[in-house]
């Protein structure tokens, strides 16, 4: 089991408008959305910070599903949003130990 999480600084008052972005995001992968568990906002540390985690049976499951999301036909136009909202981003994989 890996979790997979994306860190995404949004532009300065844009936290919000990213927050409902990635909720649509939701709506056009089901498929992707049953694996996330959560989405986060900062309560400290750099400002407008936002962060998506999901747990995933494996690094190539991950791949996979992405891959899914990147062949929508409206993934194109929903990311063309998104980068009007982040400023930079990560993402790291975490093993489940326990």
């Amino acid at each position: 089991m890996i979790v997979a999480r994306n860190v995404f600084q949004a532009k300065y008052g844009r936290g919000g408008e990213l927050v409902a972005l990635l909720k649509e995001l939701a709506q056009l992968a089901p498929e992707m959305n049953k694996h996330l568990k959560w989405t986060l906002t900062d309560l400290s540390g750099p400002f407008f910070t936002v962060v998506t985690e999901g747990e995933f049976a494996s690094l190539e499951e991950w791949q996979r599903l992405t891959a899914t999301i990147y062949a929508h036909p409206d993934f194109r136009a929903w990311f063309a949003r998104m980068q009007e909202l982040v400023d930079h981003g990560r993402r790291e994989f975490y093993n489940v130990e326990g």
